[in-house]
């Protein structure tokens, strides 16, 4: 009976269709990676898209793409996208570098997990790295058991991106594109969730431990912090905290934390446990103790010369956050919406 609750709490039905309620009437967090967000796309997008996508190389590659590709083509696109992520029937995100905000192109999970770039991001490992976020956000987020890809037979970079990714070949078919006439053959690809736990635990790998606080104020704005340039994942949004160190209780080290990163005074008993977060990076594997906390000392801010800003749940819609964030982002929000601090 527990795990029956457990899984319709996590899914919502919508037109008869059951709908990951990370998805549904919410706002889209977007996900960050070491040089990229993927977000949900904009009207504004159009313009590039067609500019990138009237190349008749890349329209030759996708099925549904025609050539030549028009504004129109791109702005009925756009529409279909956000339309379909408003209604939690898929996920459909542009791959933005974020050092310069450059637009370079689409990733998607539609039945079919697929992605493509504009040709000056070729062969920069750009796809390699958005994929494998998608894929930890399937896995993890939407709670998917299996995903499919496919390829043309001819299309090697993508092939090479979807095996290195430990995607498995599960045979081939033959395929139309509205860019070029006949059939052609196509590789088809799957991973599930179970192979990709399997993997990730062949390698054994540091487990690291942090801490963090969502630091509420009077008006039930939540504290975020940018990460600088220079340090890992530059521009990505994050909850203030850090590593424990050895001999710390997690309540100790980011009470420590908070004092050194924010100048503020938290005491323990003002500390509330929340939730934690459980997050597979490839060099190493985070565990995240999460505390909520209304109470502190002091005017928060940047002591190591950081950007902080104080946001709602809608206001993170536009600011990438690290991908172990998200989930627990999402459970926050549901916390402070029974305690009617946040709406959605």
């Amino acid at each position: 009976m527990l795990r029956k609750e457990k899984k319709e709490k996590e899914f919502l039905k919508k037109d008869g269709v059951m709908i990951p309620s990370t998805l549904l009437n919410r706002p889209f967090l977007p996900i960050a990676t070491e040089r990229l967000t993927l977000r949900p796309l904009r009207a504004e997008d159009a313009v590039l898209i067609q500019h990138l996508l009237n190349d008749k190389e890349i329209a030759e590659r996708l099925r549904r793409v025609p050539h030549p590709y028009t504004l129109q083509d791109a702005e009925t696109f756009v529409a279909f996208a956000q339309r379909s992520m408003a209604e939690g029937k898929c996920v459909i995100l542009a791959i933005i570098r974020r050092s310069d905000q450059q637009f370079m192109g689409v990733i998607s999970s539609e039945g079919e997990l697929g992605f493509w770039l504009g040709k000056p991001y070729w062969g920069q490992g750009y796809g390699t790295e958005a994929t494998g976020a998608l894929i930890h956000f399937c896995f993890h987020v939407l709670k998917q058991k299996k995903l499919k890809a496919s390829a043309l037979k001819t299309n090697i970079a993508s092939r090479h991106i979807l095996e290195k990714l430990e995607f498995r070949e599960i045979g081939t078919k033959e395929a139309s594109s509205k860019a070029f006439e006949g059939m052609r053959e196509v590789a088809c690809y799957a991973i599930s969730y179970h192979d990709f736990i399997t993997r990730y635990h062949a390698l054994e790998r540091p487990l690291v431990w942090v801490v963090a606080a969502i630091l509420i104020n009077e008006k039930g704005e939540m504290l975020v912090s940018e990460r600088p340039q220079g340090k890992a994942l530059p521009g990505v949004w994050e909850l203030p905290g850090g590593k424990m160190e050895l001999g710390e209780t997690p309540e100790i080290s980011l009470i420590r934390e908070l004092q050194e990163e924010l100048g503020i005074q938290v005491l323990e008993e003002d500390l509330e446990p929340l939730t934690f977060a459980s997050y597979r990076y490839d060099t190493f594997h985070m565990i995240m103790p999460l505390y909520l906390c209304h109470k502190w000392e002091g005017i928060p801010h940047g002591v190591e010369g950081q950007n902080l800003a104080w946001v709602t749940y809608s206001d993170l819609a536009s600011m990438p956050l690290p991908a172990a964030d998200i989930l627990p982002v999402h459970r926050l929000a549901d916390v402070l919406k029974e305690r009617a601090i946040w709406s959605f």
